[in-house]
């Protein structure tokens, strides 16, 4: 098994790289975000290649607005991959339980809380704890949720196998459902209140 880069499993990686393509000391970048400069200077040579360089390369080209843009682009790929990474975290916990290696689960739901933890932080950072884009609320992405999954996994354990897999189906439709865009409640037409004519009066 290769060596574990720590720069790819960083939630800072995204303005790291950035700062590796923009030519900012490696010893800069680790007293900054806590990363060692030997896998620092790993990371740019093993693990980003030229047009990604090309592209993450901004400074005196363009503003900080458009600084920020690239920032915010990076960053929610690798939200997807911590996402991607958890849900693979779930499947092996449900496989290791399958085959009764208790201690594999167990290690493999720690983990995945740690990838929420982590999803949290970077949620926080691009603005919201919870982000709504486009009328899409996404909680399957929330710490929250993770809390709510492994809490119902461990109540359905007493009752069987066949338990656990409604309640894995259950799961995947809520997050189907969770996934749709919610439509706004339609609000009752107000009618405005007119004042009273002068005829009521006499």
């Amino acid at each position: 098994m290769g060596r574990l880069c720590t720069v790819c499993e960083s939630p800072d990686r995204a303005p790291v790289e950035i700062g590796l393509a923009n030519g900012i000391a490696a010893r800069v970048l680790s007293k900054r975000y806590g990363l060692s400069p030997d896998a620092l200077h790993r990371h740019r040579k093993d693990h980003m290649d030229v047009d990604l360089i090309a592209r993450l390369r901004v400074r005196g080209m363009r503003s900080d607005e458009e600084l920020a843009q690239v920032r915010e682009v990076e960053s929610k790929s690798l939200l997807d991959h911590l996402v991607w990474q958890r849900g693979r975290l779930y499947r092996n916990a449900d496989r290791c339980f399958d085959i009764g290696d208790m201690l594999g689960e167990r290690v493999a739901i720690d983990s995945a809380g740690k990838a929420s933890e982590r999803i949290g932080k970077m949620l926080g950072e691009l603005g919201s704890h919870i982000s709504i884009t486009n009328n899409v609320v996404n909680l399957v992405q929330s710490p929250q949720w993770h809390l709510i999954r492994t809490a119902l996994v461990r109540e359905l354990r007493p009752l069987g196998a066949a338990a656990i897999e409604a309640g894995a189906r259950a799961i995947a439709a809520a997050e189907a459902s969770i996934a749709q865009p919610i439509e706004p409640e339609r609000l009752p037409v107000l009618i405005e209140a007119r004042p009273p004519s002068s005829d009521m009066h006499e």
